[in-house]
């Protein structure tokens, strides 16, 4: 193993990141949900960004159905937007829609 695929599966470890499954491909990742504020305060915008290996989950295109597990254990369905690799390239920022 390379020293940057030890580092990546310390950091997406069992304790840090949720259950992520689409099609027959499980992996782990990290769900980011930032809320951004329009229209001077008057709109509310969830922006759900799930950062992953690029070797689960890199081949996720825009449509695709995608699971998450919530903090209580539960399958949350999502929609892909969008997969972007990172700069490294080992890891994906993937843009979904909470469906």
């Amino acid at each position: 193993m390379s020293i940057a695929n030890d580092s990546l599966s310390a950091i997406f470890n069992l304790d840090e990141t949720v259950a992520v499954t689409s099609g027959t491909k499980n992996g782990r990742g990290y769900l980011d949900r930032p809320t951004t504020v329009l229209a001077g305060n008057e709109i509310l915008s969830t922006d759900y960004v799930l950062h992953c290996l690029d070797s689960e989950f890199g081949s996720l295109k825009f449509g695709d159905s995608v699971l998450v597990e919530d903090a209580n254990g539960n399958d949350v369905s999502y929609t892909v937007r969008a997969n972007e690799a990172d700069l490294d390239g080992l890891t994906r920022q993937v843009s979904l829609s909470k469906v």
